[in-house]
């Protein structure tokens, strides 16, 4: 693992955020290319003058050789990376920094912990990677943090081991401080890899993606990270609660499922066997374009019912791809990518490429196959290539906060027969909602996971926003109440898989029959009996006279 700090308001490391060359190309970029009203350049508040509260509570002597109460410390574990915490961190305001920060060494630690916090009024929010963008992976704030007598961060990045490796089996006992890039470097020498690769991969790990039903970059089938779960461990303040190592069963609801997704709410996952696999052999993948997003997705749709089970299958309409510096694309452009660990691609991208062209898809470069299999690599030319370049760079907060943009996403899931009636109405009040706070402003459309039934759609908007960090914030948020407004009138989700936290809370209790959320908070009751485990995320406590 890295022992550089993360930065406080951005992506990267403390001290390697602030590239003045990328911020000149991304103000040019936005001014000359999107339209921008000229940028002001700011500077983020350095720690000595940000608001960071002294801490209300002391660390008990037998928890003290694993808790910290430094300052720095303490503000890098205040905020996740939603764009209303981006804003506040980059201007130095930590008014909800935690009291303390605890790194558990061990599983027993973990269990002391908690129990402290049980008897203290303590609320805990786990943290494996910090990389949420709901609001929900730091403390309470406001009205619901004067219900406990302080708050401490639980950092789990001591319990990073692979502890574990079935080869026969192909699975993994990993423990849920894991950071991608480290479960991976641990698995090579096995020839594995967990195949779960979120764009936040590189600072995320394993317990955070448990815990928030995280989407990776499979387009289909093992679209979240429950679909490679055997079994997980997860220590509650009311004991341990591990499930069964079983390849499949059907004894009562599914125990697993009720880990995954939890946010935090029920415990702290420890550990878990995940399915791993080796890595493909064979890869194939195109560029296709097309006249508009319908006749795309209608390709789409044709494509995963006919059972291709592409690894990758993207749709970004034009406006994303000029929001990505590809200004020479005036087409909606899908991404198809096919790979395997035992037999060639090609044919099964040939057959999509056939329905893509019965619906008026273009793929004027061809199809590339590449990997160990076929003898070649991957060539960095294609439109494939330089899709996935852009896509890594475009829209980074890093260079966006200090420029004042305005951005944001809310995605959906939604049925094919529902899909065109429900995008043009998102794009209307989407882009209303943006002109009417920003004045100007893009919104665009990608797909980023498909099924039989439906696509996972996106809608990102950017806009320049207000110097003023509250206004900016109020602005993000009108933008976004518009958009999850148009999501839940149509009946569907507020998040496919970026997590309720608290901005998609007052959403998601709309999606949820009520007494589901009553289920739920019973749940919580019996296994965090002081409701000190990430409050104010899913749930609320039940009314008490």
């Amino acid at each position: 693992m890295s022992s550089k700090p993360r930065s406080r308001w951005g992506w990267g490391f403390a001290g390697e955020m602030i590239d003045e060359e990328a911020i000149a190309d991304r103000k040019a970029f936005l001014e000359d290319e999107l339209g921008f009203p000229e940028r002001p350049v700011l500077d983020p508040v350095p720690l000595a003058e940000a608001t960071v509260p002294e801490p209300s509570i002391e660390v008990p002597e037998r928890l003290a050789e694993f808790c910290t109460t430094d300052r720095a410390t303490r503000a890098r574990r205040t905020y996740g990376m939603a764009r209303p915490e981006n804003i506040r961190a980059f201007h130095g305001d930590f008014e909800p920094a935690p009291d303390a920060v605890a790194v558990p060494r061990t599983e027993a630690e973990v269990v002391e912990t908690l129990a402290w916090a049980s008897e203290a009024n303590v609320a805990v929010s786990p943290v494996t990677g910090g990389t949420g963008i709901a609001g929900g992976t730091g403390p309470p704030d406001g009205d619901l943090r004067a219900k406990y007598a302080g708050t401490l961060a639980l950092d789990l990045k001591e319990l990073n081991e692979v502890l574990e490796v079935d080869e026969q089996s192909r699975a993994a006992l990993i423990e849920g401080g894991t950071l991608g890039p480290d479960i991976n470097d641990q698995l090579a020498a096995h020839d594995l890899h967990l195949r779960h690769y979120p764009q936040s991969y590189a600072l995320s790990g394993l317990g955070g993606w448990i815990a928030t039903r995280s989407g990776g970059h499979y387009a289909t089938r093992y679209t979240h990270i429950d679909e490679l779960v055997e079994s997980v461990r997860m220590v509650a303040p009311a004991g341990v609660f591990e499930t069964q190592r079983l390849p499949a069963h059907g004894a009562g609801p599914d125990a697993n499922r009720l880990v995954c997704g939890s946010e935090g709410i029920l415990g702290v996952i420890t550990r878990a066997w995940m399915q791993v696999e080796p890595r493909p052999v064979y890869r194939s993948d195109a560029a296709v374009y097309f006249d508009g997003v319908l006749e795309a997705a209608e390709a789409i749709r044709r494509i995963v019912q006919a059972k291709l089970y592409p690894a990758n299958c993207r749709l970004h309409d034009r406006v994303e791809t000029s929001l990505y510096g590809l200004d020479d694309i005036d087409e909606e452009l899908v991404i198809l990518g096919f790979e395997s660990t035992e037999r060639p691609t090609d044919d099964d991208l040939e057959h999509a490429l056939e329905i893509c062209d019965q619906e008026g898809g273009r793929c004027p470069d061809g199809p590339d196959n590449y990997g160990p299999g076929y003898g070649r690599e991957r060539p960095e030319d294609s439109d494939v290539a330089r899709w996935g370049r852009a896509f890594q760079m475009s829209g980074s907060v890093d260079t966006d906060l200090p420029l004042c943009v305005v951005g944001g996403t809310v995605e959906t899931a939604v049925t094919w027969d529902r899909f065109p009636e429900f995008h043009g109405t998102m794009l209307e009040n989407f882009g209303d909602a943006v002109e009417a706070e920003c004045g100007m402003g893009h919104v665009s459309t990608r797909f980023t996971h498909v099924y039989p039934d439906g696509p996972a759609v996106y809608y990102t908007f950017r806009a320049p926003g207000d110097p003023d960090p509250d206004r900016r914030i109020e602005q993000w948020q009108r933008i976004k109440r518009a958009g999850l407004d148009t999501v839940m009138a149509y009946d569907l989700t507020p998040t496919h898989h970026h997590a309720v936290g608290r901005d998609h809370k007052e959403w998601y209790a709309q999606q949820i029959p009520e007494n589901y959320g009553e289920s739920l908070q019973a749940v919580k009751g019996v296994l965090d009996p002081a409701w000190v485990l990430n409050p104010g995320v899913l749930v609320d406590p039940p009314e008490t006279n």
